[in-house]
């Protein structure tokens, strides 16, 4: 783990940067880590909110893959940053390990880890597994792009080199919505799992959300407050 030591001055400005004791000379930015989680969430945001002023095919594609791959990479993100933490709390050797492993998909990710901790699951785990699950493979897809070749035949007319896109489907706001609070709905049903009193505070602590409630995120996506299993 890197450590930075900042040697000051009489003024207070900062005279020297040393990196594990070593002068340092590049600029240096230290942030809380729930920084990293939470400015995908931001971004996922913005261009929810821009869909909502868009008419255009081409406009509504474009913010809501931004969107969507936000919200994914966010969900990431708190997997790898939420666990390292409570993997540190816990002093558990198993959580640590098991973020350093690359292979496997997000889904079973989220389950191996929510099973290294004492709470070993959480409300509505499999329906959240399953959905993280689908829209995680969605994401491989648009990330890493492949051309399937697809034609078309009219009367007298033969089209060739066509092509299924799958980006298509980002132009429905009402998808790229559901996706994105179902990110929200799995960090907070983990925070709800730990003990956490306030989830809107947890929530606001991780994803830059102020106000956002258990209550809220199961609303947004047509569920009642009890389960949705």
């Amino acid at each position: 783990m890197p450590h930075f030591d900042l040697e000051v001055g009489e003024d207070g400005t900062v005279t020297q940067v040393r990196k594990d004791g070593d002068p340092y000379k590049a600029a240096v930015q230290l942030e809380q880590v729930y920084t990293v989680v939470s400015t995908y969430f931001r971004l996922a945001s913005d261009h929810l909110r821009a869909m909502s002023e868009q008419e255009s095919a081409n406009e509504l594609r474009g913010s809501g893959l931004q969107s969507f791959v936000m919200s994914l990479t966010g969900l990431e993100a708190f997997a790898n940053t939420y666990f390292h933490v409570r993997g540190n709390q816990l002093g558990s050797a198993a959580i640590l390990q098991r973020l350093e492993q690359r292979s496997g998909t997000l889904s079973r990710k989220f389950a191996d880890l929510i099973a290294m901790t004492p709470e070993q699951f959480v409300t509505d785990q499999a329906t959240l597994i399953d959905r993280i699950f689908q829209f995680s493979n969605l994401r491989n897809t648009i990330m890493h792009p492949r051309w399937t070749p697809s034609s078309m035949s009219l009367p007298g007319i033969h089209i060739d080199g066509l092509v299924e896109n799958p980006q298509a489907i980002f132009e429905d706001a009402n998808f790229c919505r559901e996706a994105h609070y179902w990110c929200l709905l799995l960090i907070a049903r983990i925070g709800e799992a730990q003990g956490i009193s306030r989830i809107d505070g947890f929530l606001f602590h991780w994803t830059g959300y102020y106000g956002m409630t258990l209550a809220t995120i199961l609303n947004e996506l047509g569920f009642s407050p009890e389960t949705i299993a």
